[in-house]
């Protein structure tokens, strides 16, 4: 039937009242599916928020693990600087009068200085050579890391080793340039505790304009030698900012001096040359909010995500305008509100269709009393990962486990507390496998675990800690205390089919059953 003979059809006869009430009806769904929206662009807003500021700690922490692998490099090859015997730091020579000097041969790195009797000194000579050692490892670490400016070693002899390569007739270094917090904040003076730093913001003295230090001070026998860092261009920040806000709000980075790190949509007229404070862009009270838990905060007629990222010293902070908010809900809802008037009934039909075939899509792979994967949905997904192991002839863990005497849980306590028991299962399982493990409920009380791209030690090493949880755990019910142990049996390594290593693991698990339970046996495949 045509549509427009349909609405004709539904509507011949109708008198106003229920004309009204129908409209009413309508104009009702639509405002609970605006109000349904606006919750959804809020969740959404806020997981976007959370991956942003998820993503500034992944870059900051990518720069301290630099800070701190080169760190780590420089002690080894500095233990054997007094041994050294200069070689390519010979080749460092002055470029003026006023005693500095430079290496400038090397289009690697260059070695940058100042100081007239620097270059006979055979000690410093030495360290120059030490210095020049680590070129490999800032090479590697710019490799992983894009976004750093410049890496290198400043040493308290007044001498950097600098990567990338900058010519001395484009940058020299002088003594101004040991005031700048990448050097200043390393000594014992202003680091007594030698711990690594993470710098305000100053300005690039090679002209890469504003940016943020990651460092942390060099010591050899108990000595100050120098400082590793890492330096980050404000610019990246901006840019992270921007390419990670999918709603294009408000968002910003500032840290424990209240200077702004990088910002999105806060500033107008933004100069990336000069520095700007918190206090003029965010009310004292926002910067003082708590940390956003599960969602946005509402104040002053704004939605706001906080987050504080202690190990890195940032703060992170997201909003929007809740107008700006409803409107857009408002201008998404409108069309349907139209599209409402002449398909009620189908929208409502296809959304309980909808919502049943999600469900029983979700009963097709899970188990219903646990919530973890049923067995047919684990063997799909564990045939796919022993492929992949198969054709990468790399080594799996299967493992199968058993809750010890659970007819005993049962008898005892009733097969509710049973119930909990299988269910607890689950809950120690995902605490402790990774995100990309895979296990399932076999049936029972029996569970089965897949994991690729983990050693024999590491395997044994998880499953006794899972173990030992479950030795430890207790179960509240009824005001009865209920503890149980787990067996074991872990399949390592390849075999033939996936049949093939449940079956090895079922034998270890076997063996541990026979061996006095709760404990893990291993067999190589």
């Amino acid at each position: 039937m045509r549509l427009d003979i349909l609405i004709q059809t539904k509507w011949i006869g109708m008198d106003n009242k229920k004309l009204i009430i129908t409209v009413f009806i309508i104009v009702l769904l639509n405002m609970l599916f605006f109000l349904q929206f606006n919750r959804m662009q809020m969740k959404n807003i806020f997981r976007n928020a959370n991956e942003m500021a998820l993503s500034i700690e992944h870059e900051m922490r990518m720069s301290i693990n630099a800070v701190e692998y080169l760190h780590v490099a420089a002690k080894q090859i500095f233990k054997n600087k007094e041994n050294l015997k200069p070689n390519e730091a010979l080749h460092v020579k002055y470029v003026n009068e006023n005693g500095t000097y430079a290496l400038d041969e090397n289009k690697e790195v260059n070695l940058l200085g100042f100081g007239k009797k620097a270059l006979s000194d055979k000690r410093l000579l030495q360290e120059m050579e030490a210095a020049l050692q680590l070129t490999p490892f800032f090479q590697l670490v710019a490799e992983q890391n894009k976004n750093f400016a410049w890496i290198y070693y400043y040493s308290k002899n007044h001498f950097t080793v600098l990567y990338p390569y900058v010519c001395s007739a484009d940058f020299q270094f002088t003594p101004v340039v040991e005031k700048k917090p990448f050097y200043h904040d390393a000594t014992p003076q202003a680091n007594p505790q030698k711990k690594l730093f993470l710098t305000p913001l100053y300005m690039d003295a090679i002209g890469k304009g504003l940016m943020v230090t990651v460092g942390k001070p060099l010591y050899y026998k108990n000595h100050f030698l120098g400082t590793l860092d890492v330096d980050i261009t404000l610019n990246n920040f901006d840019n992270l900012l921007s390419r990670l806000d999918y709603f294009n709000n408000q968002s910003v980075i500032y840290n424990n001096k209240n200077q702004i790190v990088a910002s999105h949509n806060l500033i107008q007229d933004f100069n990336r040359s000069k520095i700007y404070k918190i206090d003029d862009f965010l009310d004292f009270s926002i910067q003082n909010m708590n940390d956003t838990l599960e969602s946005l905060q509402y104040k002053d007629s704004q939605y706001i995500f906080v987050k504080r990222l202690p190990y890195v010293h940032l703060h992170f902070v997201y909003r929007v305008q809740a107008h700006t908010l409803w409107f857009k809900s408002f201008l998404y809802t409108f069309p349907i509100f139209l599209l409402m008037l002449l398909s009620l009934y189908l929208v409502f039909l296809y959304q309980k269709s909808k919502i049943i075939n999600q469900k029983l899509k979700m009963q097709t792979i899970l188990d219903y009393m646990t919530g973890a994967y049923n067995r047919r949905y684990f063997f799909e997904v564990a045939r796919a990962i022993f492929s992949k192991a198969l054709r990468k002839h790399t080594k799996l863990a299967v493992v199968m486990m058993d809750i010890d005497d659970f007819k005993s849980v049962n008898d005892t306590y009733g097969h509710d507390a049973g119930d909990l028991a299988i269910i607890e299962v689950k809950k120690i399982l995902e605490k402790n496998l990774r995100r990309y493990d895979l296990f399932a409920r076999f049936g029972g009380e029996e569970f089965c675990v897949v994991l690729d791209d983990i050693s024999k030690e590491d395997a044994e090493k998880l499953f006794e800690k899972i173990r030992k949880d479950f030795e430890n755990n207790i179960i509240t019910y009824n005001n009865m205390k209920i503890r149980y142990t787990v067996s074991f049996g872990i399949a390592y390594g390849m075999a033939d089919s996936l049949e093939k290593m449940i079956k090895v693991a079922d034998e270890a698990l076997y063996k541990s059953k026979k061996n006095g339970k709760n404990r893990v046996t291993l067999y190589e495949v």
